[in-house]
């Protein structure tokens, strides 16, 4: 019962932010089916200039974790993507990685996660991402 108190006295004080992460991950999550990732990927670079913020970046994961639970269809690159546009927001500036492994039927399965320096936020431990390959790293305005 106390978790669920402290989990609610969470989400009363950062309502803000969690209805603007909702709006976020929405948006992206619109915007890969209807355009694709590097036309999300440029929006990001034109609509993210650095404001540095005091938003801590595990606010940042715990909102969009939550509001991904919401939108349908949110996968890791969603998450990635909307994640890397939040802390864009915040002056800290992160790469999306793409990974890709093989499964045990044979078929490539893919993986998004987004990084800060070395440290992965969002899309997994490092153990589980030890058996992907990393492919590329995307970031807003390059390609």
């Amino acid at each position: 019962m106390l978790r669920l108190r402290r989990r609610a006295a969470l989400a009363w004080r950062h309502g803000r932010l969690l209805a603007q992460c909702l709006a976020v991950v929405a948006a992206i999550r619109v915007g890969l089916a209807l355009f694709g990732y590097r036309t999300v990927l440029d929006h990001i670079a034109k609509a993210a200039p650095a404001r540095p913020s005091g938003t801590h970046a595990h606010l940042h994961i715990w909102c969009v974790k939550h509001c991904s639970r919401i939108v349908p269809g949110a996968t890791c690159l969603t998450q990635a993507l909307a994640l890397h546009y939040l802390r864009a927001r915040a002056g800290h500036p992160t790469r999306v990685r793409i990974g890709v492994r093989q499964r045990e039927d044979g078929r490539i399965a893919a993986h998004a996660w987004l990084v800060d320096g070395d440290v992965v936020l969002i899309g997994g431990q490092d153990e589980q991402l030890a058996r992907f390959t990393p492919l590329i790293d995307l970031q807003a305005g390059l390609r």
